[in-house]
């Protein structure tokens, strides 16, 4: 439930009272834990930002800030609106804070001065950047350096390796945490070879791999186009853990060394209509001792990936994982929420820096 008005940017605090008056009849409580700014251009792709910030205050109360600017319009303008967000539905007693505020032309630089009064004081400060930071646009350094924390979306990067080199620059010259959502897309599979190597005998087997194959789903949307991200994210985050060294890569075959060993690896298509677009769908790893480890998502139950592991001499009982996180959107939640920058992911983007430009485009 959205109760929302249009309001002139002088009456965006005294609208908002007004509307709280009201639901304190119905027992709503006000609250938020840190400010969420959300700044994309008008796009298939603000529907699906709109729908990540609905997932935000479902498990965090929070102030959402949301920026849209219309790079095509033909008269400059600025306009506000305010809503509360009730993000447990109807029947929840805690509601949020929603400023919204539409920008074209030149009145783009006057939105820093709009959005500071309404940044509720003493709280964290997250800011989700829904376009490609390595293309100059004049909010993101004043938004930047108001946020203790700076999502992106690689997907939203024409040029994978002008992201990494973009992200990384940005890291060392600010203080601020950094996330990336492709990366927590990934973050089942990564725990899903923590969980299959948690023991000694299982990471022996880790330094005879021979073959590393990732499958993922090459059906494009509207605003999912960049499809091979997370493959390309999670076949990296595999080499920085392995400390592989790249040798060659074309078309999306590498291959890589390690103590004199080699390890080809791939990154292949298949098309699920019932799964997000991207979504890795298999791993399949094999070791030069003929022993294998075949991870793939059940079709019927995409949520549920079926883990095979056999070798020459016996095949272990075939067991299922949970990408429950993943599934629910938790994944992206948590990388808004959590505080800190993962070295992983930083380590991650240095090794994306290494491959070739043509795959990374």
């Amino acid at each position: 439930m959205t109760i929302q008005q249009i309001v002139s940017p002088d009456k965006v605090e005294s609208t908002l009272l007004k509307i709280w008056e009201g639901l304190s009849k119905e027992n709503k409580m006000r609250a938020s834990l840190f400010n969420l700014i959300i700044f994309s251009r008008y796009s298939s792709r603000t529907d699906y930002l709109r729908s990540i910030a609905q997932k935000v205050v479902e498990k965090f109360p929070c102030r959402i800030l949301f920026i849209s600017e219309d790079p095509e319009a033909s008269e400059s303008y600025l306009k506000t609106a305010v809503s509360v967000v009730m993000p447990q539905g109807q029947e929840g007693t805690i509601a949020c804070d929603q400023i919204d505020i539409g920008v074209a032309g030149k009145n783009i630089r006057q939105v820093p001065y709009v959005l500071l009064p309404h940044i509720l004081p003493d709280l964290p400060v997250t800011l989700l950047w829904g376009e490609d930071p390595s293309q100059s646009h004049p909010l993101f350094q004043p938004l930047a350096k108001l946020a203790s924390r700076v999502i992106f979306d690689s997907e939203s990067s024409d040029s994978l390796l002008a992201f990494a080199k973009t992200v990384l620059a940005l890291k060392e010259k600010c203080a601020c945490d950094i996330a990336d959502l492709n990366w927590a897309r990934t973050e089942g599979w990564r725990d899903l070879f923590a969980f299959i190597f948690d023991r000694e005998e299982r990471l022996k087997q880790l330094n005879h791999l021979s073959k590393f194959v990732i499958v993922y789903n090459a059906r494009p949307t509207e605003f999912f186009c960049h499809l091979k991200i997370q493959s390309m994210y999670l076949l990296a985050w595999f080499q920085g853990r392995l400390g592989w060294k790249l040798k060659a890569s074309k078309n999306l075959r590498f291959q890589f060394s390690w103590k004199k060993k080699h390890i080809h690896a791939a990154v292949e298509t298949k098309h699920w209509e019932n799964i997000g677009p991207g979504t890795i769908i298999s791993v399949h790893l094999e070791t030069s001792q003929k022993e294998t480890f075949d991870c793939t998502r059940i079709h019927e139950h995409p949520h549920f990936a079926t883990v095979q592991i056999a070798s020459t001499e016996k095949c272990d009982i075939p067991y299922q994982f949970v990408f429950g996180q993943t599934a629910t959107g938790h994944s992206l939640v948590k990388e808004i929420c959590m505080r800190g920058t993962s070295e992983h992911y930083l380590e991650m983007l240095k090794l994306l820096k290494t491959l070739d430009k043509d795959t990374l485009c």
